[in-house]
């Protein structure tokens, strides 16, 4: 029995369908990138922002006139918007994110496949590994803690397996990641970290690279980037959630974190890890933003360490406390936007 996969958002997503994949492989079913061909799909979903989430209404409702194809959603959008889906594609299958855990066992039973022939695809030249979802901190502008729930990390040894087992399929490279990254083993007793995990990945002989998401600025200390330059496998290439260049913001973000933090964090790392690439998130036109505290973002981010930038336009999102802030007109936020972008 042939599937096709596809998610919208973040890594964490990206991470869940491998393991999706890898599971209902070593089950019996043959991954097809051909939609047509396919008994059933998986779609992986995100509502990080308004316009991802009319992207999966849009994306939802294409194949659903297009194709026979049955397909089985699940992920944020489904949290948050599973009652309208389940009435308007009657056909379809939703699992929220707390039903992920069991999306496997729930296709089994779906879509029964006959025979153990057992195929593998590489679905990319690395793998995604989720180690952590779900986020304690209530940022004034972020959704995603009420459809992930809270902090959760997978034991270290739990994950050294199945890096383990991605290695001995021919994977070379693993990519962390999770909701918060930077929190790992901040919810396990005895608490663990995201450094202590690091090192014991980087025992595995057939590992060549260790690859790290985004990171939260909120969890890097001078000690955690000093003791990080010492794993050999690890990736000289960092990517940061830093969302604004304005103290002012940053404050009504409720980010806990300052552009002074930002500099250091990215002046110690230039300092062990010379040469290495730096990314960082950054929102724009969040409510309030003045034309000043615009120009104090531009004026970071051409004057930062940093070598690029992913921007987003503020999307208010119902339940978050940004989302009652008075907005601002989508004009000036587009323009912001473009002029960053272009910058």
């Amino acid at each position: 029995m042939k599937f096709c996969v596809d998610y919208f958002g973040c890594r964490s997503n990206q991470a869940e369908v491998q393991e999706w994949i890898l599971a209902l492989e070593n089950a019996g079913y043959m991954l097809t990138t051909d939609v047509s061909q396919a008994d059933f799909g998986i779609l992986n979903t995100c509502s990080v922002t308004e316009k991802a989430e009319r992207d999966i209404f849009r994306y939802i409702n294409k194949v659903y006139k297009k194709a026979n194809t049955k397909w089985v959603v699940t992920g944020c959008t489904v949290s948050k918007e599973k009652q309208k889906l389940a009435e308007r594609y009657k056909s379809y299958h939703f699992f929220d994110n707390k039903e992920k855990e069991t999306i496997v066992d729930a296709i089994k039973a779906l879509f029964p496949v006959k025979g153990n022939i057992l195929y593998h695809s590489a679905f990319r030249s690395r793998i995604f590994l989720k180690i952590h979802d779900g986020c304690n901190f209530r940022c004034s502008y972020c959704i995603v803690p009420f459809l992930r729930g809270k902090s959760r990390s997978l034991p270290i040894p739990e994950i050294v397996a199945k890096a383990k087992y991605y290695t001995s399929l021919g994977y070379k490279e693993i990519v962390l990641t999770g909701i918060n990254l930077s929190s790992y083993g901040y919810d396990i007793f005895p608490r663990e970290n995201l450094l202590n995990l690091v090192k014991e990945l980087n025992k595995i002989k057939s590992l060549e690279f260790i690859r790290l998401s985004s990171l939260d600025p909120r969890y890097i200390k001078y000690s955690f980037i000093k003791e990080l330059s010492r794993v050999k496998k690890i990736a000289d290439s960092f990517h940061f959630s830093f969302q604004s260049g304005c103290d002012q913001v940053l404050k009504r973000m409720k980010r806990g974190s300052k552009t002074l933090d930002y500099n250091k964090i990215l002046d110690h790392f230039g300092r062990f890890f010379p040469g290495a690439n730096f990314g960082a998130d950054i929102l724009v036109g969040f409510p309030g933003e003045t034309e000043k505290e615009y120009m104090q973002t531009l004026n970071f981010v051409s004057e930062s360490r940093l070598n690029y930038v992913h921007i987003f336009p503020f999307s208010p999102r119902e339940g978050t406390n940004a989302a009652l802030m008075p907005q601002l007109p989508v004009h000036i936020v587009r323009n912001r936007v473009k002029e960053l972008k272009e910058g």
